[in-house]
């Protein structure tokens, strides 16, 4: 947990405190303190016995050697939202998922307060997630995914989840074209297996444009880090994305480019398209991962690695999906493919991972 923010957390829940005991009855309460939660179980099968396949680039293992792992995509979340005065709002959410030490250690994901300063123009002060890719901001909510997970290539090139500091929301309507403005600065770090980016926090800034006409949705962000750990952090990340969702199918895809002085250039895409069949809805995903040049890491290829996947999700009960994901990774570099941790020397490039995900997803 990062103390910069018990500030914040511990105003949020000083402020709920209060209202809730100045009137004893649950309907006040209600009006003031909503709770929520949403939860993924799932089990992943592998048959490449000379990697891990992982679900996320924070994970230090995986699914491999023919081997089933419920670790990949599991978690739990609850979340707290506060409606304090009539512009003033505050969230805290927790999750419990995998993380770099191989843990399930809950960790604060958002933790912020909210100040309305007109309805198309909003300020918040506190943990944010950032937004590096479509659905960064329900990335670990299963049920809002039309997945089993968002594809791990696109993830690879920043991992970066959240910052603590201002962020600034600015909401412009041009005829029927909606423009949602972001701007950002805060602290962040970053904490991978066997790498110490902890120790120094790095100073991201962010710009982003989400321009929604119709059923038709643009995103573009520019992220920009900066930080004196070990190694130095100079990165800067320049995403698009494009989704037309009508309702009864959808087409999206998403890209990113990054630019880090030590591991070099990446640039990752993914499409992905589907229909929605009743409570069926099957899918299939292309993504992919390619070294551009190379940084200081002297490491070539590094992450290289692309994706074909095919699957359906059944949405049997309310607020309750299924998901059935059959994939097939193909290695491009042994140097840190996305896809895979614990790579074995055996390993080739060319080599093929064929992946099931089954999945249960929830919200409450």
């Amino acid at each position: 947990m990062n103390f910069k923010l018990l500030p914040v957390i511990a105003l949020i829940l000083v402020l709920g405190t209060a209202m809730a005991h100045a009137d004893a009855t649950a309907d006040t309460l209600d009006q003031h303190v909503t709770f929520s939660g949403f939860g993924t179980l799932g089990v992943v099968h592998s048959d490449y016995s000379q990697a891990d396949f992982i679900g996320n680039v924070v994970q230090p293992r995986g699914a491999g050697d023919s081997s089933w792992s419920a670790s990949l995509d599991s978690d739990l979340g609850i979340q707290a939202n506060f409606t304090l005065t009539d512009a003033l709002s505050g969230v805290v959410q927790i999750l419990s998922r995998d993380d770099a030490n191989g843990q399930f250690k809950p960790t604060i994901e958002w933790a912020n307060l909210q100040y309305e300063i007109t309805p198309d123009f909003k300020v918040r002060l506190g943990r944010m997630v950032l937004p590096t890719y479509e659905h960064s901001d329900t990335q670990n909510v299963g049920y809002t995914l039309p997945w089993v997970r968002i594809p791990i290539e696109i993830a690879y090139t920043d991992a970066g989840l959240y910052s603590d500091g201002i962020d600034v929301l600015y909401r412009v309507k041009t005829g029927s074209v909606t423009q949602n403005l972001q701007a950002q600065w805060g602290r962040t770090s970053v904490d991978l297996p066997g790498v110490e980016f902890t120790s120094i926090p790095a100073v991201v800034v962010v710009l982003s444009d989400t321009l929604q006409y119709g059923d038709t949705s643009l995103r573009l962000v520019y992220q920009k880090y900066s930080g004196s750990g070990l190694p130095p952090v100079q990165l800067r990340v320049t995403g698009a994305g494009l989704t037309y969702d009508p309702g009864a199918w959808f087409v999206m895809g998403d890209s990113n480019y990054s630019q880090d002085k030590f591991f070099g250039d990446f640039f990752a895409w993914y499409v992905s398209g589907g229909v929605r069949l009743g409570r069926f809805a099957p899918y299939a995903i292309y993504s992919t991962t390619r070294a551009q040049s190379v940084g200081t890491s002297g490491l070539k290829s590094l992450g290289n690695d692309h994706t074909v996947a095919v699957g359906v999700r059944l949405d049997f009960a309310k607020n309750l999906d299924t998901k059935l994901q059959l994939q097939q990774v193909t290695i491009d570099s042994l140097d840190d493919s996305a896809s895979f941790a614990e790579i074995d020397p055996t390993a080739r490039v060319g080599d093929k991972a064929n992946v099931l995900s089954l999945t249960m997803d929830f919200v409450f």
